[in-house]
């Protein structure tokens, strides 16, 4: 067999022409945001490329200018807010200065006070443990000057010494001792009893007191008993004690005298009274 010469056939002239141009014109570039499939124009016209859009220009200019105005007003503005702020907060800091201020003040009075009533009630309680010395003392005196025993003078002596001052002692060597030897020769004694004591004023260390004392003395003549007898002491304050300085008998309410059997000698005294002030005729 014969070599087949291979048969060639030209395209025709058109679809020759047509390859020419599409191999000569490069491809359009695709869109940056559109997809594969996409239709459409390539790019879309902006807002200043459209000629309506003249007066929306416009508007953004005076929009700006406002914004400019605004931040010029918040500029200018901003001194009188730091101002209206600082004044704010120094009002705030002034009202809790004044409120700390009074609320010291209402302690510090209430400690002023706390501390006066304090010391009242301690000037109170001295003159009151005052008061009760005195009495004390005052009643122990008049019990113990009236009270004895023929038998041991000596430790009456002792016993009025030891609550009495130096000036009551000159006292009773003057006053009482000459009486002792009339008391042994009786052979008297004394018991007395406390009835009350009337404390009239304490004040730099001196002191008045009035005791009340019901007493009974026994001896050979009989039986004396004084029933409310009244006693005026002048108390001093030596060495942190009190003692009786000076004494004055004022008398006594009633008094009774029996002798030895028990009989009545004589008519008892009557008691003192206020006068009506009335004379007799």
């Amino acid at each position: 067999m014969s070599p087949t010469t291979p048969r060639t056939e030209e395209l025709p002239r058109e679809t020759v022409e047509e390859h020419d141009e599409a191999a000569e014109t490069p491809p359009d570039p695709a869109p940056a945001t559109g997809g594969a499939g996409d239709a459409g124009p390539a790019e879309n016209p902006g807002p200043a490329e459209n000629p309506g859009d003249t007066g929306d220009a416009g508007d953004t200019g005076d929009g700006g200018a406002s914004a400019v105005s605004a931040a010029e007003e918040e500029k200018d503005g901003a001194p009188a807010a730091e101002a209206r702020r600082g004044f704010a907060g120094w009002r705030g800091r002034l009202v809790g200065a004044a409120v700390a201020m009074a609320a010291a003040g209402a302690v510090a009075f209430g400690v002023i006070q706390w501390m006066a009533a304090e010391r009242l009630a301690d000037r109170l309680s001295v003159e009151k443990a005052e008061r009760l010395a005195v009495s004390t003392r005052a009643g122990e005196f008049a019990v113990a000057l009236q009270t004895y025993d023929h038998a041991d003078l000596q430790a009456y002596r002792d016993r009025v010494f030891s609550l009495s001052g130096e000036d009551f002692e000159h006292t009773y060597n003057e006053a009482f001792s000459p009486l002792e030897s009339i008391i042994t020769a009786m052979k008297a004694s004394s018991t007395a009893s406390i009835r009350g004591v009337y404390v009239s004023e304490v004040a730099e260390g001196r002191a008045k007191a009035v005791t009340v004392v019901d007493s009974q003395v026994k001896s050979t003549a009989g039986t004396r008993r004084m029933l409310g007898a009244y006693m005026e002491l002048g108390l001093i304050k030596t060495g942190g004690e009190w003692r009786v300085n000076d004494a004055t008998v004022m008398g006594a309410a009633d008094e009774l005298l029996t002798d030895p059997d028990g009989k009545t000698i004589g008519e008892p005294e009557p008691s003192p009274s206020p006068s009506s002030g009335k004379k007799d005729k």
